[in-house]
């Protein structure tokens, strides 16, 4: 069984990029594109990893984070952030369950690293 991963990710351009590299490693791929989406989306798609952007429109990263870890279902799920913005990486730190932050853009083979660390591959 492939291992799901969510990408909440604004950009439509971005998600299809990480869609097209994460399939191609063997991943099967769900996405959202606001915060609002995001916590429905992974109640129904139950990823093994989500791929979380910080800038979104309705609930931010960090909002969407703070949920998920008060949520028995959603809390152990592992999370890469993902941001353009380097200094918001520190914003995290207090969440057990982020565990990897990509800088946009990115350098993919470090992407893919940290993708397939944080689900044990």
């Amino acid at each position: 069984m492939k291992k799901r991963i969510l990408i909440v990710e604004d950009e439509a351009s971005i998600i299809d990029l990480l869609t097209l590299i994460l399939a191609r490693e063997g991943y099967e791929i769900h996405s959202c594109q606001t915060g609002r989406d995001a916590i429905a989306t992974m109640k129904k798609v139950h990823p093994h990893l989500v791929i979380l952007d910080v800038m979104l429109p309705g609930l931010d990263g960090a909002s969407i984070v703070k949920i998920m870890g008060e949520d028995e279902a959603l809390s152990s799920t592992p999370v890469i952030v993902t941001s353009a913005l380097v200094e918001s990486e520190k914003m995290f730190l207090p969440y057990p369950q982020v565990k990897g932050f990509c800088s946009k853009p990115f350098v993919l083979t470090e992407f893919i690293a940290k993708v397939k660390q944080a689900l044990g591959d």
